[in-house]
């Protein structure tokens, strides 16, 4: 606490000198504004990430009588930052070890059941419930769900049918996978 007052008194004289002065004058003056704070203790660092890790992948054809635990494969491609989602297996491999957020979205047809699940290297880690039976005829249903899982570089996460309950997910974008690192 008592760094931070220091740190407000030296920048407040610092700025009060500095308005009666011209912009070329102040930047001439006080250029070595780091060594200042560094001799304060504080410290200049940049946070570590290697980029933009994010992807938004959604299903234009319709699934119907998915296996059991069957992956979901998203077969449009919005978004691939970090080139982590791989469209042919329906999976997202981690580049970098991190916490990385992931929503789904699923719309059922009535009458019909969508249970999905969310999987870390075959393991469950959260599920989505679309049931189109309590919707009237010819309505649709839909689920979504958002969960936050740390991981280590190069494993992976999926959608896949929660056992045999895949009897259908709505395509035309309606149906989504997303993921970020946080």
């Amino acid at each position: 606490m008592h760094r931070v007052f220091l740190l407000f008194l030296c920048l407040t004289l610092l700025f009060a000198v500095a308005l009666s002065e011209t912009p070329q004058h102040i930047v001439n003056k006080y250029k070595n504004y780091r060594t200042i704070c560094s001799g304060l203790g504080y410290k200049d660092e940049s946070c570590p990430s290697k980029g933009v890790i994010a992807f938004q992948v959604m299903l234009q054809n319709r699934l119907s009588n998915l296996g059991k635990y069957q992956t979901v494969k998203f077969d449009t491609v919005k978004l691939n930052e970090g080139s982590g989602y791989d469209v042919k297996t329906g999976k997202f491999t981690a580049t970098e070890d991190g916490v990385y957020s992931f929503s789904w979205n699923i719309l059922a047809y009535s009458g019909k059941t969508s249970h999905t699940e969310i999987v870390k290297d075959g393991n469950i880690v959260a599920y989505n419930y679309a049931d189109g039976r309590i919707v009237k005829s010819g309505h649709y249903l839909t689920s979504s769900s958002t969960v936050n899982i740390k991981m280590k570089k190069k494993e992976q996460v999926w959608i896949r049918a929660h056992d045999k309950h895949g009897q259908y997910i709505h395509g035309n974008f309606w149906s989504y996978f997303s993921g970020f690192k946080l």
